[in-house]
């Protein structure tokens, strides 16, 4: 009969301590996860990792924009010179065909080929007129006032019909090239026993051997320039005989 009723010491104590336990422990409500060392280990490594690569990308990326505007700077330089070496080009042609044919502006005393000074010229030529067709011209080069932009180099032609002073109808000026800052002509007397460049050009019945000058173009604080240089019909240079 005592050994029916008697429990063990040890096994007194287990069920004691199981049931403080399952009284600690409250319905519905949940233990809060221990953190693992694990887990803060990878939060702190993702932080350096993301700091790194930002600072690579960044990097990279200043690199590639400072080449980017490089480029922009040197094609805009590039277009820029092609506009005005292409002006050059068109003076040059335009210039080289010039006739020895009295301006508008001629009198009977004084009968001009071609009139030009430093910043301005004159003179008839034969312009193509479509593909098949051709007519003369009276043509005026000058540098004119293009407002905050700069000066404006603007050609004008004039239709030539017979050889008076009101034989001509004036077209409206051509803008060739803007933000021009200085143009400048300069002619050669190929007549002179020593031939040199002078300024300006009002020798009656005679075009000068050849033209050359310079365009300056100030764009975006750069400055930018070309030489041209015209080759005259020498045949047509020379002086033609007066008629009674």
């Amino acid at each position: 009969m005592i050994g029916l009723f008697f429990r063990p010491r040890s096994k007194v104590r287990a069920g004691r301590i199981r049931k403080r336990l399952s009284g600690a422990r409250r319905p519905g409500r949940k233990s809060p996860p221990e953190p693992s060392a694990s887990a803060e280990g990878f939060a702190l490594i993702d932080v350096l990792v993301g700091l790194a690569l930002i600072g690579v990308i960044t990097s990279l990326m200043m690199v590639f924009l400072g080449q980017a505007r490089t480029m922009v700077r040197i094609e805009k330089a590039t277009e820029f010179q092609m506009e005005v070496d292409a002006a050059s080009r068109f003076l040059e042609t335009a210039i080289s065909h010039a006739e020895p044919l009295p301006l508008s502006k001629s009198s009977p005393d004084m009968v001009l080929y071609l009139n030009g000074n430093n910043a301005r010229i004159e003179f008839s030529a034969v312009q193509a007129i479509g593909f098949k067709s051709t007519a003369l011209r009276e043509i005026a080069v000058s540098l004119g006032d293009g407002g905050q932009a700069g000066g404006v180099l603007a050609i004008v032609q004039k239709t030539r019909r017979g050889s008076g002073s009101n034989a001509s109808t004036r077209g409206e000026p051509v803008r060739l090239i803007g933000g021009v800052s200085a143009m400048k002509f300069e002619y050669l007397d190929g007549a002179a026993t020593a031939s040199s460049w002078s300024p300006g050009w009002t020798v009656p019945r005679r075009l000068p051997a050849a033209v050359r000058f310079t365009i300056s173009v100030l764009r975006d604080g750069a400055a930018y320039s070309a030489r041209g240089f015209a080759r005259l019909d020498l045949t047509n240079a020379q002086a033609l005989p007066r008629t009674k």
